[in-house]
């Protein structure tokens, strides 16, 4: 089930933790508090979109936008259904949440419920024509490619193991040191455990990235949400898929670990979901590197907005990065622009949701709007799939105008 320290494979292994904990912390490091707020709500919308691409479902970016919006406005509101908002809620309750060890098994189901909860009725439905229940573990035989997962009659058993050997691997990652890294190695061999034991008739792939991002929190890695471990495992969906499969098989000979599946197997897709980390870390670093950053959003505001936006927008968003939040009627100071201009420019940089506010006067902070990650953001999501026409940016300024 976990990588032993006496093993050879282990060394490497504690290595990529290593690196992945340092480039986690850099990209935490350069981001404001108060930026990170918003870079988390695009990264939700991220572990949206590739998770579900994964799974052989495509939602658009600028719905899962709009499912965001809907879930910070309405809350956990079962009146909207779909696979965006879906995955929107789940991953956001799972974000408050600080999964230990003896919460693990509420958590799993928590996060499944949260999540058929809000799909459309048809989606709960299986191949034999029964209802999914949210959040039950399957009272029934399934098979998932060549993989025949435990027995039904059996899954207590499997779970309370699963339970009683990764939750333990978290209580170790407090102690931090060797044991900290140790930790963040077991949430790889967890989620391939996971994915293994099946524990509900559908479901699982969403659940289980989601329970990876909970376990790499509460080793201490990517705490407030910056960056996208779905984005990664999408990019190499073959190889995540083939290295899953490849630690499914029995043990090649006596050494080969000591359990019943391929202890090589199982390191080398711990391998693989450790580098993707740090390479999905490394990526949103150098979005973010200043002076390329601040070029993107120059250009963008004084060349590609320009017919709808003021060029003084783009004084307004990099102050707002930069410092976390800032006063509304500092926007003619920072601007150059008389009150009344700035104030004007200000709103129609909220109303696309550039700035973003608790309240309707309150200081403002930056905002990640999906139809301008393009350009800001470039490759966090395939060209062609967040593309918003200027026509539809007009009826958004209309419509809250």
């Amino acid at each position: 089930m976990v990588i032993e320290d006496s093993r050879p494979l282990f060394g490497e292994l504690v290595g990529l933790a290593h690196d992945l904990c340092l480039e986690s912390a850099r990209l935490d490091a350069k981001i404001h508090k108060q930026t990170a707020r918003g870079l988390a709500e695009l990264v939700s919308g991220m572990n949206c979109y590739y998770s579900n691409l994964i799974e052989g479902h495509k939602t658009l970016p600028i719905d899962i936008d709009k499912a965001i919006q809907d879930t910070a406005r309405f809350g956990a509101d079962k009146d909207h259904q779909s696979l965006a908002r879906a995955h929107i809620v789940a991953d956001r309750w799972a974000r408050s949440w600080q999964l230990t060890q003896h919460n693990l098994p509420f958590f799993l189901q928590e996060t499944h419920r949260l999540f058929c909860d809000h799909l459309p009725t048809i989606m709960l439905i299986l191949e034999d024509g029964s209802v999914m229940t949210p959040g039950e573990f399957r009272q029934r035989e399934v098979r998932v490619g060549r993989h025949v997962p435990p027995k039904s009659e059996h899954l207590g058993v499997f779970l309370s193991r699963y339970t009683e050997v990764y939750g333990r691997r978290l209580a170790w990652a407090d102690k931090g040191g060797i044991s900290r890294l140790t930790s963040i190695v077991a949430t790889l061999a967890a989620h391939h455990r996971l994915v293994w034991i099946h524990p509900f008739a559908d479901g699982n792939g969403r659940v289980a990235r989601i329970t990876l991002d909970a376990m790499l929190r509460a080793c201490g890695v990517n705490g407030t949400s910056l960056w996208s471990m779905s984005r990664g495992l999408a990019k190499q969906a073959d190889t995540y898929k083939s290295l899953l499969a490849q630690a499914d098989e029995p043990r090649h000979g006596d050494l080969d670990g000591r359990g019943n599946l391929t202890e090589r197997g199982l390191a080398e897709f711990c391998r693989f979901g450790l580098q993707v980390g740090v390479d999905q870390a490394r990526f949103m670093a150098s979005m973010f590197d200043l002076d390329s950053f601040g070029a993107r959003v120059d250009t963008y505001f004084r060349q590609i907005r320009s017919t709808m936006l003021r060029p003084e927008s783009a004084y307004l968003y990099m102050h707002a990065f930069t410092m976390g939040e800032f006063e509304r009627g500092e926007a003619a100071r920072l601007t150059g622009l008389s009150e009344r201009t700035a104030r004007t420019v200000l709103g129609q940089l909220v109303t696309e949701g550039f700035l973003a506010s608790d309240t309707p006067k309150g200081k403002v902070r930056v905002g990640f709007p999906v139809h301008a990650m393009s350009f800001l953001l470039p490759n966090l999501y395939p060209h062609g799939d967040i593309d918003v026409t200027e026509q539809t940016l007009r009826a958004l300024h209309a419509k809250k105008g």
